[in-house]
C-alpha cells in the first residue's frame, strides 16, 4: 500500500477530529439543567436518546436536529413549568455546538501535510451541508483535500455515486474513518477498501459488528480492511 496515487476518502466526526464527546458533554450539561425538575439522569438520556434517533430519521444529522431534539425532550418533561430562560440556554448549547473550532486529533494536520502530495485526499462527511462545511473551513484543513463531499448519509448508494461522479478506481480508493456503520461496511459492500480507525468516545448510533472483509491487525497488510489505532498511523502505510 506504500505506492502513491491511490484515492484516500477521509471522514470528518471522530475521525479528524472531536465530535460525539461534545455532544455528550452537552447532553450532561442539559441533564443538569433539567434535574430540578426531578427526572433522574438515566431517564432523561433516555429521552434523549429516543427523540435524537426519531429526529434523525426526519431532520438528519447535525446541530439544528440535535437542537429540535433537546427543546422537544425539555417540553415533554417541564411541562407547564417550562422556563424560556430554559429554552434560550438550550439554543446556547446548539450554538456552542457549530460555532466552536473543532479540536483536531494528535497529528491530524501533519498526517494530512504528508498525505496530500502523494495521494488523492476526498473530505466525506455527512450531515448538515452548511455545518460540515463550516467545521472544516475552522478546522484550517480545507488545502489538503482535492474534493469536498458532504451527504446526508453516508450508505451504499451514496458510495457507489462518489465513485461514479469521480470516476474512482475501486482497488485503489480507501475509505478512512471511525464509524462500521457509516465508514466501513458500506465503503467494503461497494467494493472500495477500509481504513478502520475507533474513535474512544465513538457515537453509539454508528456502532455495528463489521460484516464483510477480512480484519487485519495493525501493521500487517493485505487484503481490503485495515485497522489503525491513530489516524497518524496512516503514514506507516499510505
Amino acid at each position: 500500500m506504500r505506492h502513491q496515487d491511490q484515492v484516500l476518502l477521509i471522514d470528518a466526526d471522530d475521525t479528524l477530529w472531536e465530535t460525539n464527546l461534545k455532544f455528550e458533554r452537552t447532553v450532561a450539561s442539559f441533564c443538569e439543567l433539567v434535574r430540578p425538575l426531578g427526572y433522574p439522569d438515566e431517564h432523561v438520556r433516555r429521552q434523549v436518546d429516543q427523540a435524537e434517533r426519531a429526529n434523525i430519521a426526519r431532520r438528519g444529522y447535525g446541530a439544528r436536529s440535535f437542537l429540535l431534539t433537546l427543546e422537544e425532550v425539555y417540553l415533554g418533561l417541564a411541562g407547564h413549568r417550562a422556563l424560556d430562560s430554559h429554552l434560550e440556554e438550550i439554543r446556547r448549547f446548539a450554538r456552542l455546538l457549530v460555532e466552536e473550532p473543532p479540536r483536531l486529533y494528535d497529528g491530524v494536520a501533519e498526517t494530512l501535510a504528508y498525505l496530500a502530495p502523494r495521494h488523492r485526499l476526498f473530505y466525506f462527511s455527512k450531515g448538515d451541508a452548511a455545518e460540515q462545511a463550516r467545521k472544516l473551513a475552522l478546522s484550517g484543513l480545507e488545502r489538503f483535500f482535492a474534493a469536498h463531499e458532504i451527504v446526508p448519509e453516508k450508505n451504499e448508494a451514496a458510495y457507489r455515486a462518489l465513485v461514479a461522479r469521480h470516476a474512482l478506481p475501486p482497488a485503489e480508493t480507501w475509505m478512512v474513518g471511525n464509524s462500521p456503520r457509516s465508514d466501513i461496511n458500506p465503503a467494503l459492500a461497494v467494493g472500495l477498501n477500509a481504513v478502520f480507525i475507533p474513535s474512544a468516545h465513538n457515537w453509539e448510533y454508528e456502532n455495528e459488528e463489521i460484516r464483510s472483509g477480512p480484519f487485519i491487525p495493525s501493521g500487517v497488510e493485505g487484503g481490503r480492511l485495515l485497522f489503525l489505532k491513530s489516524f497518524h498511523d496512516l503514514r506507516e502505510h499510505f
